[in-house]
């Protein structure tokens, strides 16, 4: 335990060395040779990947799509957020939010092949394999999941020449799907050691893989497959990145609550109109405390305080809500046209008072037009967009329940989202002779 104590604290010092938004070469190297060709190694090189995904990684997940969306709102002037709020044609790729979430995300990527590519060389207990396999699996399509909820393309294989091959969303989505298929049949053959379980003691691996099975799915439009995916997620389990508040400290606190940030979650969720919550919805308390503050300029929105998750800096975080699998099986029954079941689900989630989280709408049954597919799905987005706030998802949620919405070219405050996709960062498309054209919004 000693030895394995001294390689996770070089893999997080390799990590806080590598990271920093100025350095951006080599973000494929693998971890150095001898971490990688011992147990000990193998395992700290997983902790130090969940580490660093956990306080490095989650931010630009949830910031900066947050500002393209109108779940946050700016109140300085600082360049980086001002342009993803602006967003449109005039959001530059050399913008360091951008930059950040791209090359953070290929980071924990590479670590995870990293894993992948030495671990069946190791002896080792066979549950302690198949757990440590079936867990790189799984961050690899995380990290490869959030990477196509942002981008328009994706490599699905880092390069050590930094010259990635760039996949479709298709591909990319296919790839998530088979690598989470894969770590099920990992766990099947050899459950999970209490060795393994040891190391990522937070993580309800079997749940996680299936709530992600589920995500994916529906983004890749299998809708029946989500739909499996999603009723074999026991809602009640719990599976968290955990922070002691000193060491290792929550990301969104610390952008969005410590020390007056410039960054604020807006009013209404940054909802309007016919998507504006419900005032006695429960989720209101949760995740927002109202202040008398506006955003400077960028709209005047006015801004709340976060709550929920994010208000103190040992707080843990979801990895996933319980709440998004009755949301994926709302949307995914709508989209096979069996509306009562999704209007069923739907209920559920408007419902709820017992989630494990505490992230209870307790409303009453949706009054809407249960015939309406289109109404259903709007609402589904409404109720996607309050339950999983700050969650890094909103991009995703409204370019697929909302395709016909176009982002103004020039820029807009009050639009639902004012890019489609974001463009490649500057550093990767000079060095990276593959690196597609970027998308137009």
């Amino acid at each position: 335990m000693k030895k394995l104590i001294n390689i996770i604290i070089v893999v997080i010092s390799v990590f806080s060395i590598t990271s920093c938004e100025t350095d951006f070469t080599n973000i494929n190297e693998p971890a150095e040779d001898q971490v990688l060709t011992s147990k000990a190694g193998l395992l700290g090189v997983s902790v130090g990947m969940t580490e660093h995904f956990a306080t490095s990684t989650l931010s630009p997940i949830v910031e900066i799509p947050g500002l393209s969306t109108r779940e946050f709102g700016n109140t300085l002037t600082y360049v980086t957020p001002g342009e993803l709020v602006l967003g449109g044609s005039l959001l530059s790729n050399d913008n360091a939010g951008i930059t950040r979430l791209w090359d953070r995300l290929l980071r924990d990527k590479g670590m995870a092949e990293s894993i992948l590519a030495n671990v069946d060389a190791v002896e080792m207990e066979p549950g302690t394999k198949s757990g440590l396999k079936a867990y790189a699996k799984w961050f690899k399509a995380m990290t490869l999941g959030y990477l196509i909820q942002n981008f328009e393309q994706a490599p699905i294989n880092n390069s050590l020449d930094g010259a990635s091959l760039f996949n479709t969303r298709t591909e990319v989505l296919t790839e998530c799907i088979n690598l989470l298929e894969s770590a099920k049949s990992d766990l099947a053959a050899s459950p999970i050691s209490d060795e393994f379980l040891g190391i990522i003691p937070n993580i309800d691996l079997p749940n996680v893989i299936n709530a992600f099975l589920a995500r994916y799915n529906l983004f890749a439009g299998n809708y029946n497959e989500a739909i499996t995916a999603a009723n074999t997620v026991s809602l009640t389990s719990i599976s968290e990145w955990w922070y002691d508040g000193s060491t290792a400290k929550n990301p969104v606190w610390e952008f969005a609550f410590y020390n007056s940030p410039d960054t604020k979650p807006q009013d209404d969720f940054g909802l309007t109109g016919a998507y504006i919550p419900e005032a006695n919805d429960g989720r209101r308390a949760f995740y927002l405390t109202p202040v008398n503050e506006f955003e400077t300029d960028f709209g005047m929105h006015g801004v709340d305080n976060a709550a929920g998750f994010f208000d103190d800096a040992a707080k843990s975080i979801p990895v996933f809500l319980p709440g998004e699998m009755l949301l994926i099986k709302a949307e995914a029954y709508a989209m096979l046209n069996d509306l009562p079941n999704a209007v069923a689900n739907l209920n559920l989630v408007r419902e709820k008072t017992n989630d494990v989280y505490g992230v209870n709408a307790a409303l009453g049954p949706w009054a809407g037009n249960a015939n309406s597919q289109a109404d259903i799905l709007d609402e589904i987005f409404r109720n996607r967009s309050i339950e999983l706030f700050m969650t890094g998802m909103r991009l995703e949620d409204s370019r697929r329940i909302h395709p016909s919405l176009v982002p103004p070219a020039s820029g807009d405050y009050y639009n639902e989202r004012n890019r489609n996709y974001y463009p490649y960062p500057f550093d990767e498309r000079e060095n990276n002779p593959n690196t597609p054209s970027d998308p137009a919004i």
